[in-house]
């Protein structure tokens, strides 16, 4: 069996985050944690494809979490239920799933993102 590629989901809700790992989970590896703190060791720790990043975590982002992504050459998705959030990330320009989003559009992202589309 072919290893399946591995993709970080940091989303504190945990319905939402259990639908974002059963809508992947037949293609991907997924690993789901709250905060950014936790993402930071799971980039340090895995082989991470993509990371899908809610914009409000407990604690707010972690300043060093998208340099570190783009350090490691992970893309980030970035998930808001308000469209503004966007703005305050700031940065590098990166992909955006206004929350509620539908798991086709889901998948067609993340396929887009790494290149598999």
């Amino acid at each position: 069996m072919q290893d399946q590629l591995h993709i970080l989901v940091v989303e504190d809700d945990p319905l939402v985050s259990e639908v974002i790992s059963a809508a992947l989970e037949d293609r991907f590896a997924t690993t789901v944690v709250v905060t950014a703190a936790e993402a930071m060791q799971v980039l340090k720790d895995r082989a991470t494809r993509l990371v899908l990043l809610d914009c409000t975590l407990p604690g707010g982002l972690d300043p060093a979490l998208l340099p570190a992504a783009d350090e490691l050459g992970i893309p980030v998705v970035l998930m808001s239920g308000d469209h503004q959030r966007i703005e305050q990330v700031g940065g590098t320009p990166r992909p955006f799933m206004l929350k509620p989003f539908t798991l086709d559009g889901l998948l067609e992202i993340v396929e887009q993102v790494l290149g598999l589309r």
